[in-house]
């Protein structure tokens, strides 16, 4: 009997000694499940698609899916992510871009005052100590926005601000263009007159209907009388005043955008902004690259198909696509402010 007792105390040793190594076993696997969600797989599972180059159709593959009707938040944050790292692979092809804080303004839409926000918290958030290259592209706005966006990239360029036109800077993306120390064009870039609009006619256009009806007068005195009758009855006095100072106001916003770097200009600031205001008939008039080195000169206006330029009109060629593919879907797209700066593509109204 005291064998067999033994024998089987010698048994359930074994078998704790057998649980005990399935124990042993269990915990490396445990440890690794608990590894999973820790910070450093979790940043190294980020990293890892930015070190993948992003091919522009799978880029347009992740727009098109989160712009679906049933696309999901995280889809729209997954194509706002790749746009901005197909932002960053440009840069990196570029090496002009590591000698400047980069802006961008790409908005078919106008200009408004929430861009000032955008543009300065860009500015806020850049390496101090390097000038500013904006790639422009806008067809006008607010007046006042255009001022202020350009008073702050002149505030928080150091050295030099650069203005890059790939296409179009009209109106008052022009307005903001009298702010830089280097205006960088191309065969296919164009500026405009600053002459303001009012519910899309040019002020200066009263002025002018007012000067053809005192000629009509001349040539038809008998009809004088009829002349200042409609006149008194459709075009209060004080319109007219009005109209002529907010042309004045916008020849005031460019004189103080030249004056910090006049000495780069071939005629005085206010020569140059009174041009603009006044010297052209047509407010979508093509001021071209040699229109524009002759009204502001060499110094300031480059056009031998610059490096900067060359960046500039890359930014320009992607984000125009991008918003080709955000329009076939019914949504529109823009971007202001840096390359970290959130792309809004939103939903047009029919």
């Amino acid at each position: 009997m005291a064998k067999s007792k033994k024998v089987v105390k010698k048994k359930t040793v074994a078998k704790k000694k057998v649980i005990r190594k399935k124990k042993t076993k269990k915990r490396p696997v445990n440890t690794q499940r608990q590894a999973r969600p820790s910070n450093v797989t979790h940043n190294k599972a980020q990293s890892s698609p930015s070190q993948e180059e992003l091919a522009f159709h799978n880029l347009s593959t992740i727009i098109r899916t989160a712009l679906r009707p049933e696309g999901t938040w995280e889809e729209q944050q997954k194509a706002e992510q790749a746009v901005r790292q197909y932002l960053s692979q440009i840069f990196s092809k570029h090496p002009i871009s590591t000698n400047y804080n980069i802006l961008i303004i790409h908005d078919e839409g106008l200009m408004i005052r929430s861009d000032i926000d955008k543009i300065y918290r860009a500015v806020t958030t850049f390496e101090k100590g390097k000038p500013i290259l904006l790639v422009l592209y806008s067809t006008g706005g607010h007046i006042g926005p255009a001022y202020l966006i350009g008073k702050l990239c002149r505030e928080y360029a150091v050295g030099k601000l650069v203005i890059v036109v790939p296409r179009q800077a009209k109106s008052a993306a022009t307005l903001l263009c009298c702010a830089a120390d280097e205006l960088h064009m191309g065969s296919l870039s164009e500026i405009g007159p600053i002459d303001p609009q009012i519910d899309n006619l040019p002020a200066l256009g009263l002025k002018s209907s007012v000067e053809h009806l005192s000629e009509m007068v001349k040539d038809y005195p008998a009809a004088s009388n009829m002349f200042a009758k409609y006149l008194s009855a459709s075009l209060p006095l004080i319109n007219l005043g009005y109209y002529e100072r907010v042309a004045e106001s916008a020849m005031q916003y460019a004189t103080r955008l030249l004056e910090p770097h006049k000495q780069e200009l071939v005629s005085t600031p206010e020569e140059i902004a009174k041009s603009l205001v006044y010297s052209y008939k047509d407010h979508g008039f093509v001021i071209d690259k040699n229109e524009s080195q002759i009204i502001f000169g060499k110094k300031m206006v480059k056009t031998a198909n610059t490096a900067e330029y060359k960046l500039g009109n890359n930014i320009y060629s992607i984000l125009v696509r991008i918003s080709r593919i955000a329009d076939r879907l019914g949504y529109s797209f823009y971007l202001v402010g840096s390359s970290l700066s959130r792309p809004i593509f939103y939903k047009r109204k029919r």
